[in-house]
């Protein structure tokens, strides 16, 4: 299918809708994908019959850091719709069970993965503030509920992921930074976000980086802060001699643009940036933001079709998926300027 999906120049959800015969589909872009596929000799496997696909229900729980901040995770409707997608050519419905860290989700959803006689047949788990211990985590491997975990790397637990590498994200953005001749290179995230894997992965990858490019991690470039306008503009009056700014998510990278530029910096002639996720752009004005993108909605496919399949047979335990990472190249990184 990912073939197809290549050489009609669609995604793969789409060669699947196409496939599947399901409606939303524009009759040039079926004529492209069945054309395809007739040209690759491909056709759809035999799957096994769902057994009363219609009550099927995957349940998504949403963990969020804080409800103000949720424009800064733009990926998560990329999961849904991804999500959403499988569920319709599956024939199952879906539930969504989302909350914020510092109210009453975690009493909700602990409370939901409690009750007897109720619980989900598989869970979806999602979201920045989603941790080892938390009790959607806890609960579905104490009761022995599927579940597939996104965007996370925990080989040593009972659970399923699926998502991206993020050593390999950051390698991505660090390399590109490096090949553009850049050696001082500030990091910086959110002091909230040290808590999470997910930033202590991005973290240790810039870290790692620093001591192949210079031979020592220089501590006074890493930026934790939950003001980070104010941050890098203090970073840049203590270090004009900074170069680049790896961002630990595209939000912290826009904020870190219009710390610059209220430093009286150019990007990126000045300072380079660059972001991860490709999950938002910075308003006009400022350069439109390199980054380092995933398929967010293959994920969220893979994810649903993964925990259908748990659900579905005994013989499936739980498995990890990884989905490539790759660049995209805007305006606001460029090669160092000599001294």
């Amino acid at each position: 299918m990912e073939d197809v999906a290549q050489r009609a120049g669609v995604s793969k959800a789409t060669v699947s809708l196409v496939l599947n015969k399901k409606p939303g589909i524009s009759p040039e872009t079926q004529r492209v994908v069945l054309l395809a596929a007739e040209e690759l000799a491909y056709r759809l496997p035999e799957r096994r019959p769902l057994r009363s696909s219609a009550q099927r229900t995957l349940t998504i729980i949403y963990h969020l850091k804080d409800v103000e901040r949720t424009e800064a995770y733009n990926i998560i409707p990329g999961f849904l719709k991804g999500a959403r997608m499988f569920a319709q050519e599956a024939g199952v419905h879906l539930t969504i069970l989302a909350g914020d860290q510092q109210g009453e989700f975690g009493q909700i959803g602990s409370e939901f993965l409690d009750a007897e006689g109720l619980l989900p047949e598989g869970l979806l788990l999602m979201g920045p503030a989603l941790r080892r211990d938390s009790q959607s985590v806890v609960q579905a491997l104490k009761r022995g509920i599927p579940a597939v975990v996104l965007c996370r790397n925990w080989p040593d637990m009972p659970v399923s992921t699926v998502g991206h590498n993020h050593h390999e994200q950051a390698g991505i953005a660090l390399d590109h930074l490096a090949g553009l001749g850049h050696r001082t290179i500030a990091f910086l995230a959110g002091e909230t976000d040290a808590q999470y894997d997910w930033c202590q992965w991005r973290l240790g990858s810039y870290r790692g980086k620093m001591v192949e490019l210079n031979g020592e991690v220089d501590e006074d470039l890493i930026i934790l802060s939950e003001n980070r306008v104010e941050a890098i503009k203090a970073l840049v009056r203590r270090r004009p001699d900074v170069t680049a700014i790896f961002a630990n998510h595209d939000t912290e990278a826009i904020e870190a643009m219009e710390g610059l530029v209220e430093a009286g910096l150019r990007i990126p002639q000045d300072v380079s940036v660059i972001g991860q996720d490709d999950a938002r752009q910075p308003p006009a004005g400022l350069p439109r933001l390199t980054t380092v993108r995933f398929s967010h909605a293959e994920v969220g496919y893979l994810a649903a079709e993964l925990l259908l399949k748990q659900i579905e047979s005994n013989e499936v335990a739980h498995g990890n998926i990884w989905v490539r990472s790759y660049l995209v190249e805007r305006e606001s990184c460029c090669g160092v300027r000599p001294a």
